[in-house]
Order: C-alpha cells, then sequence, then structure tokens
C-alpha cells in the first residue's frame, strides 16, 4: 500500500528566536539539520502491549534502524490499558527510546498516565503519573535515540515540543485519549473520570504551542507542518467532544498556512490515512491530512519521505515487519 499526499515547495530559512517566548532550550529548533535533501522519518506508537508486543517491538526497532531514518516519532502509549503504571514500565521504556540509532521524539498517550487511576492499572495519581512523565521523558532539551535531535519545549508544559527538520515544521503534544482528559459523568450525574483543572490547563497550552507552531512554520517559509499527538480525534467508539477546541483551531491554522498540514495520531491501533478536518460549512479542508499509526496487536511502523526536490514533497508508506505478521486462519 502507498499513500500519497501533495504538498508545496518551499525553502526552510532560520527561526525567529522572537518566536520561542515560553520556550526553554530557547536556542533548540536553531540547531537542528536544515538539509534540504530527502529523508525518511517512521512514526510509531501503542507498543509494547502486553507479553506480545514486548516480544515484537525489538523486531520494529531493528527494522527502523536498518532503514537510516532520519528521526522516529512515537505518538503515546508505551504500554496497554490494562497493565500496571508500575516504574519498570517507564524505565523500559527509556531503554528501548534509546535502542534507536536516529532521535526519538515521544509524546504521552492515555495508558502511562490519564488512565493510571484504574485499580488494574494501579489506581495511582494521574497527575503525579504526569509529572514523573515530565521528569523521566521530558526534562533536558534533546530526543531519545543514540543520536538526539535538539527540541524546543513549552515551558510548564515540557513534554509539548518543536523542532525544525529541512522544509517541515514537527509538533509534538500532549492530546491523550480518554476524551483529553476531561470529566467524564455516569447517567446519575456523577464524574466517574478525568480532571477538569487539569484539563483546562493544558488544553489552553496546548492551543497556545500549535499557534505558536504555526508562526515559526510562517517566518521560516516551511513548506509544511506535522503535528504528532496520541488521541484519535474522530474516533467512533470512544468520547471525542473535548477536542473540539484544538480541532476547531487546527482547521482555522490550516486553512490560513500556504504549506499543507499533516496530524499523526495512534490510539486507534490501525493504518489509516485520510481528510477528516472540515471547515464551518462542511467542506473537506484539502490541505490536511491525517495519519493514524499501527499499535497494539499491529508491531508495525508507517513511513514518511520528505523530498523537497517532488511536487508532492511528502510520501506515506506502511513497512510491515514480517517477523511479526501471524499466521492467518482462512476463513
Amino acid at each position: 500500500m502507498r499513500a500519497r499526499t501533495v504538498l508545496a515547495v518551499a525553502a526552510a530559512a532560520t527561526t525567529s528566536m522572537s518566536l520561542l517566548a515560553g520556550v526553554s532550550g530557547a536556542d533548540a529548533e536553531d540547531r537542528g539539520d536544515r538539509r534540504h535533501g530527502p529523508y525518511e522519518i517512521a512514526l510509531i506508537g501503542d507498543m509494547p502491549y502486553g507479553d506480545t508486543g514486548r516480544a515484537q517491538f525489538p523486531g520494529v526497532i531493528a527494522d527502523v534502524n536498518a532503514h537510516r531514518v532520519a528521526f522516529t516519532t512515537f505518538d503515546g502509549d508505551i504500554k496497554n490499558g490494562k497493565e500496571r503504571c508500575d516504574q519498570p514500565i517507564y524505565d523500559a521504556a527509556v531503554t528501548n527510546f534509546d535502542t534507536f540509532d536516529a532521535p526519538l521524539v515521544y509524546v504521552p498517550g492515555d495508558n502511562e498516565w490519564t488512565d493510571c487511576d484504574r485499580a488494574s492499572n494501579g489506581a495511582y495519581d494521574p497527575n503525579e503519573r504526569l509529572a514523573l512523565i515530565r521528569r523521566m521523558f521530558a526534562a533536558g532539551p534533546d530526543s531519545f535515540g543514540r543520536r538526539t535531535l535538539a527540541l524546543a519545549r513549552q515551558a510548564g508544559y515540557p513534554e509539548n515540543v518543536r523542532w525544525q527538520y529541512g522544509p517541515v515544521t514537527y509538533l509534538g503534544l500532549n492530546v491523550p485519549g480518554s476524551d483529553n482528559n476531561a470529566p467524564q459523568f455516569d447517567a446519575a450525574g456523577t464524574q466517574v473520570d478525568g480532571d477538569a483543572a487539569e484539563y483546562a490547563g493544558r488544553n489552553a497550552a496546548d492551543l497556545d504551542w500549535l499557534e505558536r507552531g504555526f508562526a515559526a512554520a510562517g517566518a521560516t517559509h516551511s513548506a509544511a507542518v506535522m503535528i504528532v499527538v496520541q488521541a484519535d480525534m474522530w474516533s467512533a467508539g470512544d468520547p471525542t467532544t473535548h477536542f473540539a477546541d484544538l480541532k476547531t483551531r487546527l482547521a482555522r491554522l490550516s486553512i490560513g498556512f500556504a504549506g499543507q498540514v499533516v496530524l499523526v495520531n495512534g490510539d486507534s491501533h490501525f493504518l489509516q490515512i485520510d481528510k477528516p478536518l472540515t471547515d464551518r460549512a462542511g467542506q473537506t479542508i484539502e490541505n490536511f491530512t491525517r495519519v493514524q499509526t499501527f499499535g497494539s496487536d499491529q508491531n508495525h511502523w508507517v513511513g514518511a519521505t520528505v523530498d523537497p526536490r517532488d511536487p508532492d514533497v511528502f510520501t506515506f508508506h506502511q513497512h510491515i515487519v514480517a517477523a511479526n505478521v501471524p499466521a492467518y486462519v482462512a476463513p
């Protein structure tokens, strides 16, 4: 399978430092690789899930390493939703991420913080688990990987990141499934999940970081913006009400952007490339493309080739790890 989306070509220029107000490691973007030749990046997430995932994840890492990608993005969920949120899970994720030869940029998923209050997960305080993620995964200016990438981090929300590579501005946002950690209520009106204060503060920070990212893309004359989040904001089986602010802002910014916009998400565990974002009149916003990555029992990865000499710039393609393909049973 090979899916393509057309992107305009533009050259990347040096980022204006005035756009980095509120950013820790303010010179991070200016140290990025500015090469303009073709490169491939890897898009993964939602792994390893359980014993099978832990057995198969090394094969994914080896396959990504064999393709000599420029970097990898991980769109959240370092474990499944039933496993405990104990320290060894986070330690293992750090070890795994640092076995990637190229840089790996991580954004959080719901399984490692918002869902940790489940009894099966150890009944942890989600805010305490998010603080742990910030200490372990977002304390420094650099990515994971044997080679690292300098990242700009948002002050107060350091898991939100930005970097420039060639003609593309990249953003990572903490947007988890489970309806963005907003309060959820049962039929009697009793709150059963979520955190109003946490959601409100982080949602405002996400919107601000998104605005800053598009401003940086304009300043660098980027051909495209790629945003990486965990949540499937168009999921048919889960509540999605509290992604409305982000989708509205994405629509406005995409309409006003001269290039193309790509959103990468995990959460639903199957490969999907579509155009789900619409304007106020219900019209498809054609310069916005969503790429949903593999995960759970599908331990494979999505490649994105960026070639500024190609009028399309981006080509998305699946990488199926042969050793992780199950033995099929004929119907």
